[in-house]
């Protein structure tokens, strides 16, 4: 029989990716064995949900560190005033992501994942959905996977801040090809003529925006959700009344290969 004190419980959540994490978050801090399991669970599931953890920033920060080196967040975003490691969307100051993105695209080497916990839940709405740009990429065509194989994309937040990345990256622990563009960063495809990255970029947005690849979160008080920022989208759909209130850790692990 197995023991339950040393296995990660998991539930999946979507077809296509994302898994709720049944084990409490204290039993897994205290666990190496657990915590491999977790990191593996990551890797394979993208979006890992454990509901009503409710943990301190300090809590976050070492849960984030179980996947990587936790870092700052970049300088446009609003730190905690206790600890710089923990980055806060709050709705009253204006924070949303109410488009489809991946985290820091326009800078060479972004975060591989975030520990987003809820601080402040809204009356209503404020579901965070992801989506898999791993089952978005097999589900193109032969033709388009060669077509898309050597090109590259600008990423940018504004003109003296973009980085250039592969439009198809390989995941660098599951060896998965992905799709890496995005609504809010990807400006165009650099080694194809203007006319065609006009029309190539924006099929590929909408391609990896389809419900069928997506998870969609509906937030409980506490609830924790880690992503692997290489594999996913997210998006935070703007619906809600009242103040919303998140905090998020990035960690920094296995890159990407510098090429394909």
């Amino acid at each position: 029989m197995t023991d339950t004190t040393t296995a990660l419980r998991l539930r999946p959540l979507s077809g296509c990716l994302a898994a709720e994490v049944a084990n409490p978050l204290d039993d897994v801090m205290d666990s190496d064995a657990l915590k491999a399991e977790i990191r593996a669970a990551l890797a394979e599931h993208a979006v890992l949900v454990i509901r009503g953890a409710s943990p301190t920033p300090e809590q976050q920060i070492a849960l984030a560190e179980v996947f990587g080196e936790a870092r700052p967040p970049l300088g446009q975003n609003p730190r905690h005033p206790d600890n710089a490691l923990v980055c806060v969307f709050d709705s009253d100051e204006g924070y949303r992501a109410e488009k489809w993105h991946t985290d820091e695209t326009f800078v060479d080497h972004p975060c591989t994942g975030a520990v987003l916990s809820m601080q402040v839940l809204p009356e209503v709405g404020g579901d965070t959905l992801w989506t898999s740009t791993t089952a978005a990429y097999d589900a193109l065509s032969n033709g388009m996977k060669e077509l898309l194989a050597i090109r590259r994309g600008r990423h940018e937040i504004n003109e003296s801040n973009f980085a250039i990345h592969p439009v198809i990256q390989t995941h660098p622990v599951t060896g998965r090809k992905l799709i890496y563009v995005n609504e809010i960063f990807t400006r165009g495809i650099v080694n194809l003529p203007p006319n065609e990255s006009a029309a190539i970029l924006p099929f590929l947005i909408g391609h990896v925006q389809q419900p069928r690849f997506t998870y969609r979160h509906t937030w409980s008080d506490g609830d924790v959700v880690i992503w692997d920022n290489r594999s996913t989208q997210h998006i935070a759909l703007p619906d809600f009344q009242g103040r919303r209130v998140v905090h998020r850790v990035e960690f920094h692990g296995e890159p990407f290969a510098s090429a394909n």
